[in-house]
């Protein structure tokens, strides 16, 4: 007997799917930092800002395409690591495997690149590798649990939708920008 299910029962959301929205997300807050410190921290030559807010549509699908590129050579292959390593060492589906996971996929993405650099002729100090690493184990991290939590949900038939991550991260994303402005120009009005 073939049942009938509503249409949203049938477009469960993918693990790559809210993982993409997850690093979108990420990137939001990334760019609300740095556009914070841009304003507090003004150069010598620096503009207004307001070309960026024109510039932003045209700039989502390239930072869709960044973050699948991220998702697919980054993420979802440390998602897959954590889960085999899951089961292979104990703790199978144990959330604590994918921060681990994430940093050895790191370290390898940043010795590949750091390789590459070198071939090229161009080293960088140590410093600089232990904050790469660092950012992008950060970067892996949060995705990655959100991938693994996809998974579990889509098996017990409750799937996370991306719309929920990309709506409530862009709520957090708004929340963190206003609070950390609110925080610079305190700071600011104290200090300067």
């Amino acid at each position: 007997m073939q049942t009938v299910t509503a249409d949203s029962d049938r477009r469960p959301s993918s693990g790559l799917t809210v993982t993409v929205s997850a690093l979108m997300v990420e990137m939001a807050f990334a760019a609300a930092a740095l556009w914070s410190w841009g304003v507090t921290h003004p150069g010598p030559e620096d503009d207004s800002g307001a070309l960026a807010v024109v510039v932003l549509p045209f700039l989502l699908p390239v930072v869709a395409g960044v973050a699948l590129v991220l998702a697919l050579t980054l993420v979802m292959p440390t998602v897959a690591l954590a889960r085999r390593a899951g089961v292979w060492w104990g703790g199978a589906g144990a959330w604590w495997w994918i921060p681990a996971v994430a940093s050895a996929v790191s370290a390898a993405a940043i010795a590949v690149v750091g390789l590459w650099a070198g071939c090229r002729g161009g080293v960088a100090a140590p410093p600089v590798y232990l904050w790469w690493w660092l950012a992008v184990t950060a970067l892996i991290v949060p995705a990655g649990l959100l991938a693994r939590l996809a998974r579990r949900r889509a098996a017990e038939g409750r799937p996370v939708r991306a719309r929920t991550v990309l709506l409530g991260g862009c709520a957090g994303v708004v929340a963190f920008f206003l609070v950390l402005l609110t925080v610079a120009v305190v700071v600011e009005s104290v200090v300067g």
